[in-house]
């Protein structure tokens, strides 16, 4: 079922502070009393919880998970069984006795629609959202910027250290290929490039066809300053419809999403002024899941392209 079916990764998600505050403050400016909420990947039931305290008369739940099972305990320990109904399930295979006043969903990976859930939010509101309802949160827009994270650099190096004598280069060569999380607090200053809009999408009028597409951008980055590039960090903005954004922006206070790192082979040196091409995409795979492909050009250096199939297709075969 999926990382979202690990405990380990809701606790991650519930001592975030930040997230949950945003949520709250929304869904209590936003729910009216007598609403009828809909959570979409509803998990242990903390923004279900959230709408109930707001005045929300009835929440359906929806979590395709196991983790149901949990929101089902704690919300009758927080006194909510009566208002909050836990649905086990897809949402594509949810029949509600009514229409719903409210959507919300905490539905962003690191840059917004990195996991996979804007379909199936697109069509949970063309089902289930009354004409004129209420999403949370609004409009999300995800940024790119390339970035200067020497740890990194570091570790991708260690293996091509031939660290005991051991030849490990494969495995540099397959990291690289991946995305990662970076939990690494980055500031403004360890951007090489000012950030760039990737793609912007507000879900009350975002179609299914695009919902459903490839996501992909070209950039060119000017870079404001000397330096080495390591990869390209990513994030997103949430508008939350209370007048509060949502970000994991770099320079801003830590969230559990980090920022989403596209690394490069090895560090690449830029002067200011040089040009810094990127093409990226983001392919919607299976549930939950994105497919990633980015490629690099510096200037007049040779292209450099990145897989995350390829990679994991290097794993099972000879790189």
């Amino acid at each position: 079922m999926g990382q979202y079916s690990q405990l380990s990764v809701h606790r991650w998600m519930l001592q975030d502070q930040i997230r949950n505050e945003a949520y709250r403050k929304a869904l209590a400016a936003l729910v009216k009393p007598g609403d009828v909420v809909l959570d979409l990947g509803a998990g242990t039931g903390i923004l279900s919880m959230f709408a109930a305290a707001a005045g929300a008369k009835k929440v359906y739940a929806v979590e395709r998970t196991e983790t149901a099972q949990l929101a089902r305990r704690i919300i009758e320990a927080n006194g909510y069984a009566d208002r909050i109904e836990v649905l086990q399930s897809d949402v594509e295979n949810i029949t509600l006795p009514e229409k719903v006043d409210v959507l919300v969903s905490e539905w962003m990976g690191g840059f917004g629609v990195d996991e996979n859930i804007l379909a199936p939010l697109v069509m949970t509101r063309d089902r289930h959202l009354k004409p004129g309802g209420t999403m949370i949160p609004g409009r999300v827009t995800a940024y790119l910027a390339p970035a200067e994270i020497p740890t990194f650099d570091e570790s991708i190096g260690m293996w091509r250290s031939k660290p005991h004598g051991v030849d490990l280069g494969i495995i540099a060569r397959l990291t690289t290929q991946e995305t990662f999380h970076t939990q690494q607090h980055l500031e403004v200053a360890d951007l090489v490039a000012t950030p760039q809009v990737m793609w912007s999408h507000d879900p009350y009028t975002c179609s299914l066809a695009e919902a459903d597409s490839s996501f992909q951008t070209k950039q060119t980055f000017t870079a404001t300053r000397a330096g080495m590039i390591s990869g390209f960090v990513s994030w997103f903005t949430a508008e939350m419809g209370d007048g509060n954004v949502l970000t994991n922006a770099v320079g801003a206070p830590n969230t559990h999403w980090g920022r989403t790192l596209f690394p490069v082979d090895r560090p690449i040196e830029v002067a200011a002024g040089m040009p810094v091409h990127v093409e990226l995409h983001c392919d919607p795979s299976t549930a939950g899941t994105c497919e990633f492909y980015w490629a690099v050009q510096v200037a007049d250096r040779p292209l450099e392209e990145h897989d995350s199939r390829r990679a994991r297709h290097d794993r099972l075969s000879r790189v």
